[in-house]
């Protein structure tokens, strides 16, 4: 029985030993392994979170992105258009630029405005302007022409009257031919008087020896005027 009782003890006691041994090591497996299972666990489902953040945030960014593309290709036609009218711009900023020389030309010429008055002003415009009226003819003495002379209008009315008051003259043709002789006698020349006469002549108004008695009056009252 003593026996059974050792063997029974040391059984216990070894028992003891080698649950002593285990326990501290199967806890500590234990609560190591677990740690580190509860942290990965952690970590991926922060990863799963963060990656679904990314795939929505992507998709959000794809969406906004395919919702503006008409609306920045609709904005970007306008300046297309609009940029054709920039040399014009840069054309009229050049205007104002090309101007400036003229601005100096006249300052410079302003500064010197005595010496331009007494060479170009005065003299030139005097002789420019007589050497005009020769070339229009206007001034100076004109040609004399031979026209009836006006202070003897009476006594030519009374000498023609004379000389018309025959019967191969009708009365409707004396007052046309008394007024018309003396009308282009006195006004253009005796020339076209002799011309006048010479007409009727021709269209039997009056005779040969009626125009040449009209002529010799009129040449005894023309003068050079």
């Amino acid at each position: 029985m003593k026996k059974q009782k050792e063997a029974r003890e040391k059984l216990t006691v070894s028992e003891k030993q080698i649950s002593s041994q285990i326990t501290p090591t199967v806890g500590s497996n234990q609560i190591n392994t677990a740690a580190p299972q509860q942290s990965t666990s952690k970590n991926q489902s922060r990863a799963d979170r963060l990656a679904e953040l990314r795939k929505q945030s992507q998709e959000s960014i794809k969406k906004t992105e395919s919702i503006l593309e008409p609306s920045v290709s609709a904005d970007v036609e306008p300046e297309i258009d609009t940029l054709p009218t920039v040399p014009n711009v840069v054309a009229k900023e050049i205007k104002p630029a090309t101007s400036s020389p003229v601005v100096d030309s006249e300052t410079s010429a302003q500064k010197n405005v005595f010496k331009k008055i007494t060479t170009k002003v005065t003299k030139p415009e005097r002789f420019n302007r007589r050497r005009r009226k020769h070339d229009d003819g206007h001034g100076g003495r004109q040609p004399k022409v031979k026209k009836l002379n006006r202070q003897k209008y009476n006594e030519y009315k009374y000498a023609a009257k004379d000389i018309l008051d025959d019967e191969s003259v009708a009365e409707e043709h004396r007052s046309n031919l008394l007024g018309q002789i003396w009308a282009k006698g006195e006004r253009i020349g005796v020339e076209e008087t002799y011309q006048f006469i010479n007409d009727k002549e021709k269209e039997l108004i009056i005779s040969k020896e009626i125009a040449e008695r009209l002529t010799t009056l009129v040449r005894a009252l023309t003068t050079r005027r």
